[in-house]
């Protein structure tokens, strides 16, 4: 009994903990065009205003009054995360919160920020969020107060086309802190709020907080009890495995990145047709008062800078630096024999293949149905073991069916990788594993049973940094730097070297952050490029 009343308090403990998460993002900019890419740093805190070490990923949503106009799913590490999502281009135009939480929290209005963004291929809006006003609209640059004693050195007139330092100081602790270097132009710009101003605040309390420690749970409903697989097709591979009972299963992920086709099998055990039907974690909470969104027809030359822009510029996501991220541990350590089939006699099959030279591998025939069998010995290669329950693959997917491969057209395979160890996936263990790389996703002429599904998956965004590299031909870049996470140990300063470009303007440098004793960090400065 009091172990049971421990327990009981243990998850009662991490229910409330989890609960009291708060996810405060600062995004690279406050103003997009329809179509950019969105670079943002998250921070998960608990109410004193530390890093949160508690969930292994959150939940962004780009919410108006109307719809949710993007979702993303950013991967924490130690209680900060990175990552990036594009805005549809047909997103209408006016005023957006981008909501944050976890799985054992809620959304806070205060935490979020508003993005301004404007479709320039469309004249639809916000329904009720659009101001229309006469005039010219004069640029906001009023530098808001620092905090934190960190302060920002750059010279306040540079030449276009130079390379410049942007030199920051007065870090008297290690931090932790984004930083992001981009264009002012006359389009309204939300001050949105600085960690500075909302610690101490509150953190809703959900009703089913679910722990993501390792990664993101995804969860899923089912028609019959059995054993559930879901895995993504190509490297790196993901492969997870649940109980489903009671209509309902969890897989428990090391998180899945970037988007994936992702392939749902359910094996049931009353011998029925079932399926795998994943759910959304996406809560969509309501995004409060979203102030409206104010054009003018002074506005016009700037939205055509902004178009220009994106066109001259290659796309941001193929000039970024990708940062350490989780890795996927369902092969690691375990050394693969891979066989590169254009080494080897073409034979049509996959059955002709193992039968001429792969000599780990062969079909059986066992209770009706064809399994792959694997052929290894112990560690003195003396004694010889013919091993039924491996894991077998195609592209990352698991085949359960392996009569599906048997007489699957081996001119489509670029190399087979065996794998003689020991491998364990959720609560099943294998004697092996061996998996058939195709050429171009051929995986998918496969004949799936009628059990399984392919769907379209949203996985965690890839963390990275834009650190200013230069485009081809002209550059118009509005974004000259950003980085999401810098360590900066405590007495040292932070040198970045920016990159101006071919126009003149008005430039903004912003650093935020938290110190490792949970104070927050601050500093803004403007400077013009002529």
């Amino acid at each position: 009994m009091r172990r049971l009343i421990l327990l009981a308090l243990i998850l009662v403990s991490a229910a409330t903990a989890a609960a009291a998460e708060r996810i405060f993002i600062v995004t690279d900019r406050n103003t997009y065009i329809a179509g950019d890419l969105v670079f943002c740093s998250v921070y998960a805190l608990d109410q004193n205003g530390r890093l949160k070490d508690h969930s292994a990923v959150s939940y962004l949503e780009l919410i108006s009054a109307q719809e949710v106009a993007a979702e993303a799913k950013i991967s924490l590490i130690g209680g900060m995360g990175c990552g990036s999502f594009r805005i549809p281009k047909a997103t209408p135009t006016g005023n957006y919160r981008l909501m944050g939480y976890t799985a054992g929290g809620s959304a806070e209005t205060e935490l979020s920020p508003v993005l301004s963004i404007f479709n320039v291929n469309s004249t639809e809006r916000v329904e009720g969020g659009v101001v229309l006003t006469s005039g010219q609209k004069t640029k906001n640059m009023v530098e808001r107060h620092g905090v934190g004693g960190v302060s920002i050195s750059i010279p306040a007139r540079l030449r276009q086309g130079k390379e410049t330092t942007l030199l920051a100081g007065g870090f008297d602790k290690d931090a932790k802190v984004c930083v992001s270097v981009s264009h002012v132009d006359g389009l309204p710009e939300e001050h949105n709020p600085i960690l500075a101003n909302v610690l101490g605040g509150r953190a809703e309390k959900t009703g089913d907080a679910r722990g993501e420690y390792e990664g993101e749970v995804i969860s899923a409903s089912v028609d019959c009890p059995g054993t559930a697989i879901i895995s993504t097709v190509g490297a790196p591979q993901n492969v997870y495995v649940g109980q489903a009972d009671g209509g309902k299963v969890n897989f428990y992920t090391n998180n899945i990145y970037g988007d994936r086709e992702l392939v749902c099998e359910l094996l049931s055990m009353e011998g029925k047709t079932g399926h795998v039907r994943l759910n959304s974690p996406f809560t969509h909470p309501s995004p409060g008062q979203i102030p409206s969104l104010e054009l003018c027809s002074s506005q016009r030359g700037d939205l055509i800078n902004r178009k220009a822009s994106i066109k001259a510029v290659a796309p941001l996501d193929t000039l970024v630096n990708f940062l350490p991220k989780r890795e996927d541990l369902l092969l690691e350590g375990n050394t693969a024999v891979r066989y590169h089939l254009d080494d080897y006699t073409r034979f049509p099959t996959v059955e002709e293949i193992c039968t001429e030279f792969i000599r780990e591998l062969s079909f059986g025939r066992k209770d009706d149905r064809w399994i792959l069998r694997l052929h290894t010995t112990d560690a003195t290669e003396t004694r010889h073991y013919t091993l039924e329950n491996i894991l077998v693959m195609m592209d990352g997917i698991v085949l359960s069916d392996h009569g599906i491969l048997r007489d699957f057209d081996a001119l489509l395979l670029e190399d087979i990788d065996v794998y003689r160890s020991r491998i364990a996936v959720g609560g099943l263990s294998f004697n092996g594993a061996v998996n058939f790389i195709s050429k171009n996703k051929y995986v998918m002429a496969l004949n799936f049973p009628e059990n399984t599904q392919i769907v379209d998956f949203k996985g965690v965004s890839y963390p990275v940094a834009y650190t200013g590299a230069l485009p081809g031909g002209k550059d118009l870049r509005e974004l000259l730097f950003w980085h999401p996470q810098l360590d900066i140990p405590a007495g040292s300063d932070l040198r970045i070297t920016l990159h101006t470009p071919e126009y003149s303007g008005t430039f903004k440098a912003v650093i935020q952050g938290i110190k490792d004793d949970g104070s927050p960090i601050f500093a803004e400065y403007y400077f013009n490029v002529e």
